[in-house]
């Protein structure tokens, strides 16, 4: 795969008709030890592309309302574990944590490395392991709309690092997406991240073109469809985007600004931390913005 567009239309065309034609085999199953009065907890399981089985947990208020209840998506960030989402959002809408294969949950068949995820495979579109990451996480939107537990109105994906890139993806794939939180996105697959040192993940690029210097090219092409500054165009709805001065390992500013200008609607926060994007005082900021998105007073 190169980086042109055309080759970038086309990866993603590929994705979503391979997703559309595999079946999901979704399943739902209580989960009594972690449900509480309040909310109903599942274990919900899907198939990926390959028929790849992957695993979420799903937050459900037991305080049904009349009609469709708006839903937050958030995807995994870069990590081994994805725990289920603790927010107080849980109780006036569906929650879900995806997770991607290699992740605790999704890995029975192959256990990501931390590091080494990000280039797992690299030198080969056909052997990249984060190109199948970014297919879980469009099919974890798939999961959540397929669930019968409630019925699903608007969509808000959120995502903190691999998990904002990811939730870009969703948004600018599917039209259920109806709004993104994303917080310093993974800048994989834009070129400028070869060019400067990086911290972690950002830096396993780095350390494996020491050992490889021959594979730069390579690297380059891959990566490229995962690009989030490529992915803007066509994400249309609402960003909340947050971004950190000084981050060298997720989104550095200058991409990230660039990844802000292309976004059709975007509101930029820049904070003068680093990869966390804001912390504290962000998300306060994003807890009323979530909860305008999802419609909930």
């Amino acid at each position: 795969m190169t980086s042109g567009e055309g080759d970038y239309d086309a990866f993603w065309g590929s994705m979503v008709s391979r997703l559309e034609g595999t079946a999901l085999d979704l399943e739902v199953k209580l989960d009594e030890f972690y449900s509480q009065p309040e909310w109903s907890i599942f274990r919900v399981h899907y198939s990926a592309m390959d028929g790849y089985r992957l695993f979420a947990w799903l937050s459900v208020p037991k305080r049904l309302q009349q009609g469709k209840m708006p839903a937050l998506l958030r995807m995994p960030d870069y990590g081994s574990v994805h725990d289920i989402l603790y927010t107080p959002i849980r109780g006036d809408a569906v929650v879900m944590n995806a997770t991607h294969r290699g992740q605790r949950g999704s890995d029975s068949s192959f256990q990501a490395s931390y590091p080494g995820l990000l280039t797992e495979g690299i030198d080969r579109p056909d052997t990249y392991v984060m190109l199948d990451v970014f297919a879980d996480a469009l099919r974890g939107v798939q999961a959540v709309l397929a669930q019968q537990e409630a019925e699903i109105g608007p969509v808000v994906v959120i995502g903190s690092g691999l998990g904002g890139a990811l939730a870009l993806a969703a948004a600018a794939q599917w039209s259920q997406v109806k709004a993104v939180a994303s917080d310093t996105p993974l800048a994989l697959g834009h070129p400028d991240v070869l060019d400067a040192p990086s911290g972690y993940p950002l830096g396993e690029l780095h350390d494996y073109l020491r050992v490889y210097p021959h594979r730069r090219e390579s690297v380059l092409a891959n990566a490229a469809p995962l690009d989030p500054v490529k992915m803007a165009p066509k994400v249309s709805v609402p960003v909340l985007l947050s971004l950190g001065r000084r981050d060298r390992g997720q989104c550095p500013l200058a991409i990230g600004e660039e990844l802000a200008g292309r976004l059709p609607n975007c509101d930029l926060r820049v904070y003068d931390g680093g990869s966390e994007g804001g912390g504290h005082p962000h998300g306060v900021v994003r807890a009323a913005w979530l909860k305008e998105q999802l419609g909930i007073s």
